[in-house]
């Protein structure tokens, strides 16, 4: 994908926004994005919190840790930086239709072997592939 993505803005007053663009994303991430963030893409996405730190490999009991301190570590937000990521980019293929997109999201698909976009972005490389097939998509490129 070229440097012209453009993601969704997200709500005013959001900590996702910072997240989405490119300009000082680096400094966020590596601060340590606020506890609340991951529950505002969990609510973005319709998941429960738990379901979400799943997805970016966050064990139960280190999530209650980090709600206690108020603050996820920097590879903690970076995995939720890529979520968000990909949510926001399913939201602008799905024409701004949240509940498409959350459903194209969360719906398991056989380009990802029978998981769904979600569970494929659990790694880094996983995410790029669901990066690259909304790209595709958004091109019109079904192959």
């Amino acid at each position: 994908m070229g440097n012209d993505v453009k993601y969704s803005r997200p709500a005013s007053g959001s900590t996702l926004y910072p997240m989405l663009v490119r300009e000082g994303a680096v400094a966020v991430v590596r601060r340590g994005l606020p506890f609340s963030a991951l529950d505002e893409v969990a609510a973005t996405l319709g998941l429960g919190r738990l379901a979400l730190a799943e997805v970016i490999g966050l064990p139960s009991t280190t999530l209650a840790r980090r709600r206690k301190a108020g603050t996820l570590t920097a590879d903690e937000s970076d995995r939720l930086v890529r979520v968000a990521r990909l949510t926001s980019l399913a939201h602008e293929m799905m024409v701004g239709n949240d509940q498409a997109a959350r459903r194209w999201l969360k719906d398991p698909h056989e380009l990802f072997g029978g998981e769904s976009p979600l569970e494929r972005a659990s790694t880094e490389a996983g995410g790029r592939e669901v990066e690259q097939l909304i790209g595709r998509l958004r091109d019109g490129i079904f192959s």
